[in-house]
Formats: C-alpha cells, structure tokens, sequence
C-alpha cells in the first residue's frame, strides 16, 4: 500500500469516527433535553442517532455523554477552544469604550443563552444524582466564576464608588446564570431579549456609576 493511500484511509476513518461521535452527541442532546438525564438511557440516544447502542457506548458513559453535550452547549462547537478565549469574550474584554461594552454584553448574552441555559438546566439536574456529574458542575462553577471575574474585571474603571471587583463579579455571577435565565424565560415566559435587556439594565444599575 502506497503511503498515499495509507493517508487517505486514516483521513476517512478519522472523518467517519468525527461524524458518528457528533451524531450520538447529537442525539444524545435531543434525549436529553426532551427527557432529562435520569431518564434517558443509553437505548434512547442509540434510537435518536440511529446507531446502534454498541455504538453509544463506545463513545462513553452516559455521564460523559452529557458532560460532551455541555461542552458543546456552551461554545457552540465541537472545537477544544475555552469560552473565555472565543471571540465575543475576548472582544468585549479587550474593548475601552463604555457604550461598545455594554453592546458587547448584550450580544454576548443574546447569543449564548438559548444555546447554552437548556442544557445547563440539565447539567444542573444530573450533578444531584450523579457524583460524577456532581463533580464536573463544581469545575464548571468555579471556571464560569472565573470568567466572569476577567470580564467583569475589565469595567473596573467605571465602577460604582466602593465597590470592588470580587463583589462584582460575585453579583453578574448570580445574575448572569442558568438559574434566573430558566426562572424568567422558561417559567415566567419572558423573551430572549427581554432577559438580555435585564442583564445590562441590571450590570448598568448595580455595577457601574
């Protein structure tokens, strides 16, 4: 076999192994979502992908199953890129203009919360009965704090008088997470824009003068 050839079949293995995992991460997102953790099994994601449960597991357990899920939830790809390093973020870090932040927020929010906050409903769900999972929401916790204290951070200079960049980043923390997202939007049917506009009403008001 030429090495040509050897390349080639690698290439198309590797594309095929690329497309059954997005295909059983796929039908496990439906799966999860239509159903919740606790009650879908390993049957129910082979049923939605339309590959067979010898196929599910071997892409993992079902907790890693829903941990791959979320990843993808939460930067909106399969690409191993951290959210504090994808565009939106780094852009509105990075911009000195007031006005061009607070945009910046609103796009940001605008953007992730319908991709993110149904499946991170979820995750929230399984981390009670599952230790792993459990596990995996504390380090996803304590990164999402991390985050928001550089992006946050980066409105120091327009801080209200007396507040510091900790309780700041404790207060967007609170208010720019699942919890009030799935309060408002899902249970008190608020829209996506309504949500997003109380996030940077609520930023303007309690963090900046």
């Amino acid at each position: 076999m030429t090495e040509g050839k050897r390349v080639y079949r690698s290439s198309l293995r590797a594309e095929q192994a690329r497309r059954t995992r997005a295909a059983v991460l796929d039908g496990a997102t439906r799966c999860f979502l239509a159903k919740g953790y606790a009650a879908t099994t390993m049957k129910d994601v082979a049923t939605e992908a339309g590959v067979s449960v010898q196929t599910v597991f071997g892409q993992g357990s079902k907790a890693s199953l829903l941990l791959a899920c979320v990843d993808r939830a939460v930067v909106g790809d399969d690409e191993e890129v951290p959210f504090a390093q994808r565009e939106l973020f780094v852009r509105l870090v990075a911009e000195t203009d007031l006005a061009a932040k607070l945009a910046a927020v609103r796009e940001m929010a605008r953007v992730y919360v319908p991709l993110t906050v149904p499946m991170i409903r979820v995750f929230a769900e399984a981390a009670t009965v599952d230790a792993e999972i459990a596990a995996a929401w504390t380090e996803y916790e304590r990164r999402r704090f991390e985050d928001d204290r550089v992006l946050i951070g980066s409105f120091e200079p327009w801080f209200r008088e007396g507040l510091d960049a900790d309780r700041a980043t404790e207060i967007f923390w609170g208010i720019f997470s699942h919890a009030p997202a799935v309060t408002l939007i899902w249970e008190r049917r608020w829209t996506v824009e309504e949500y997003v506009d109380f996030v940077v009403d609520a930023v303007a008001r309690l963090l900046l003068d």
